[in-house]
């Protein structure tokens, strides 16, 4: 496995990448609004992507018609934008009436049709070619993030915001299974190529697999520390890959363990360590070490090493794509700026920034961590 190119053209985090179903595009889309599209063919002359469209919220799903010709973008500003791929154009933007943020889409087989969910609690068909909807599918108390439709066996499958994992089948008009952790929001999903298998993540951690055809519990484990961000099942579905807030994907062997529950994982995640020599380390960890690294060749995450950084030009470090904001600021990293930035924060010292809106409110605390960094990046 090679890596072709790291790609941080969002200004925000990134919540969404999709590959075409001919694997010739690659949709990106995250918190900074943005829906942006790579020519995957192109991907390792780290050229610029299109700007497809802005949402008036973070998108939070895109979603592709069978055979590519159409794409649709969602996000929590209450609205889904529906595209022309072949011309790369907006044809169609609808709430699809929906109230408020929308998290999960899917496109009928034919491509007719568009499946969405939100925080409404609603699961809906719409109508794309003539922009009416087709009603409610689904209606429940708290917010859906993901659902699966199977179309042939008439079952949706939903996670939400309240911890349940549900099947709903409309043969039969009723649930079929229904399972979940009180209050702990199901946040990823994932299905294998043939789409006989369905996996859920949690925010604390725990996946649970299914088999869709006859809808059984195939395993039930704590994956990763913290919240599971991302799921993968590989071609042949012996093994699942997770994204969390670790810095590494895990991989899950699934033919290894027998049982259907697996042991926890290794290590507990960077950032909310527990035996640490300082207090500066210990905002580091919390508050710079998702984004940033200080050794030289440190490994690639949202924002640059902080190697040999006191007396650097902000927007300097040759590598990496910063935002206007850096490049055109002037700034000086030292003492005084480091201390600035946490007191009054980024959106105050850098507007424009990539960089995640937080602020320090101890003076001894932002002390602490420039002189752990003083001594850290050097």
């Amino acid at each position: 496995m090679k890596e072709i190119n790291s790609l941080n053209d969002h200004l925000a985090a990134v919540n969404v990448a999709k590959f075409s179903p001919d694997g010739r595009k690659l949709i990106t889309a995250g918190d900074d609004m943005r829906v942006l599209v790579y020519d995957v063919q192109n991907l390792s002359k780290n050229l610029h992507p299109k700007e497809l469209g802005i949402h008036s919220g973070k998108v939070s799903d895109v979603a592709y018609s069978k055979n590519g010709k159409l794409m649709a973008s969602a996000g929590w500003g209450g609205s889904i934008m529906i595209w022309d791929m072949d011309r790369e154009q907006l044809i169609l933007k609808t709430t699809a009436s929906h109230k408020g943020p929308i998290n999960s889409l899917q496109f009928s087989k034919d491509g007719m049709y568009l499946y969405s969910s939100g925080y409404d609690g609603t699961i809906r068909k719409f109508d794309i070619f003539n922009n009416i909807s087709k009603g409610i599918l689904i209606s429940h108390g708290w917010g859906i993030n993901v659902f699966y439709f199977d179309e042939e066996q008439n079952i949706i499958s939903y996670g939400t915001t309240d911890g349940s994992i549900t099947f709903f089948d409309f043969k039969k008009e009723k649930k079929i299974l229904n399972i979940g952790d009180e209050r702990i929001p199901i946040l990823t999903m994932c299905l294998n190529s043939e789409k006989s298998i369905i996996a859920f993540g949690n925010s604390e951690g725990r996946v649970v697999m299914f088999d869709l055809n006859d809808n059984s519990l195939i395993r039930d484990f704590r994956a990763a520390h913290g919240p599971v961000w991302a799921l993968a099942l590989n071609l042949d579905s012996t093994m699942l890959f997770v994204g969390g807030l670790d810095d590494y994907f895990s991989q899950w062997d699934l033919v290894t363990y027998p049982q259907p529950v697996i042991v926890p994982p290794g290590p507990a995640r960077r950032f909310n360590p527990s035996n640490l020599e300082s207090n500066g380390q210990k905002q580091f960890a919390r508050k710079c070490s998702v984004c940033h690294t200080v050794e030289q060749d440190g490994k690639r995450r949202a924002g640059p090493t902080l190697y040999k950084l006191f007396g650097r030009v902000a927007g300097s470090l040759e590598g990496y794509k910063y935002s206007d904001a850096l490049i055109n600021s002037q700034i000086v990293w030292s003492e005084k700026t480091i201390h600035q930035l946490f007191t009054e924060g980024p959106d105050v010292v850098l507007p424009g920034t990539k960089m995640p809106i937080q602020r320090m409110k101890s003076s001894a605390d932002r002390v602490d961590l420039v002189n752990f960094l003083k001594e850290a990046t050097e």
